[in-house]
């Protein structure tokens, strides 16, 4: 069997590029993208949450997605980018083997911004997020709050439980690494070349079919703005839901969101 490494994260955060860059550029591996049963892995992680589903039922569907989606006979390296596998990340272990464990984690405030400026909390998958039993994380119940989450404190709420669940999940892993989105795409695309180091993989730039500078899935609405356009009442909603484990993860510490959030003296 191939080596195997598991890109996790809240979604939004450059998966689906780490994924084509990784199948493209290197000989020998095989990286895929939400590959199936994705939407099923989806609702099951979030049902869990929330006590709907057990380990064991959880357990045996993973397995199910390894056997019939997992890893060719004939890689090298199987990379797996696949967010809706982040709230399952205690179990990994037990049926992969224990892979390597790629966290990349996003800005809060941005990841809100590029969640509903995907669309969703709007067309058809707002209707799903709201409707469909499972489809989104139950962020009210599962974080006692108490009143019906707006929009951004549902992204912001989903950004804390995802990764609040890979960090506490870390210890479980004996390859567990942890990097910023912003990261990945800077000018010296840094991060990029840590997840290559950590894959054993030489770094390609100017010889790569698939550039580093390549963006997929962009954001198409304009439906929140940059955090610095916020109200005052935004930043606080987001705030609320989001400190201290943004703090940790080592956002929100700009003098501007700060003078924002703070109560008034």
């Amino acid at each position: 069997m191939p080596r195997t490494a598991l890109i996790v994260s809240t979604g939004r955060t450059g998966t689906q590029f780490l994924a084509h860059y990784l199948d493209s550029n290197y000989e020998g591996v095989v990286a895929r993208h939400e590959p199936p049963p994705a939407r099923w892995l989806r609702m099951a992680s979030h049902a869990r949450m929330v006590g709907a589903l057990s380990d064991e039922r959880l357990r045996a569907l993973l397995a199910f997605a390894r056997r019939h989606y997992g890893p060719p006979a004939d890689a090298d390296l199987y990379v797996e980018s696949n967010p809706f596998l982040a709230g399952t990340t205690d179990l990994l272990a037990e049926v992969w083997g224990d892979p390597t464990i790629i966290h990349v984690v996003r800005d809060p405030r941005d990841h809100a911004r590029s969640s509903l400026n995907h669309g969703t909390a709007s067309g058809l998958k707002g209707l799903a997020n709201r409707f469909l039993p499972y489809w989104y994380p139950d962020v009210r119940r599962i974080l006692t709050l108490d009143h019906r989450p707006s929009p951004l404190e549902s992204a912001a709420g989903l950004w804390v439980l995802i990764n609040d669940r890979l960090c506490r999940a870390a210890p479980l892993s004996s390859d567990y690494h942890r990097l910023h989105y912003e990261r990945l795409f800077e000018p010296s695309y840094a991060g990029l070349r840590e997840i290559c180091g950590i894959l054993g993989l030489a770094y390609r730039e100017t010889d790569a079919p698939v550039a580093p500078s390549e963006r997929m899935n962009r954001s198409r609405l304009d439906v929140l703005p940059h955090w610095r356009e916020w109200s005052r009442t935004q930043c606080r909603a987001l705030h609320a839901i989001c400190s201290p484990l943004m703090q940790q993860l080592g956002y929100g510490q700009e003098p501007e969101w700060l003078e924002r959030v703070v109560d008034d003296a």
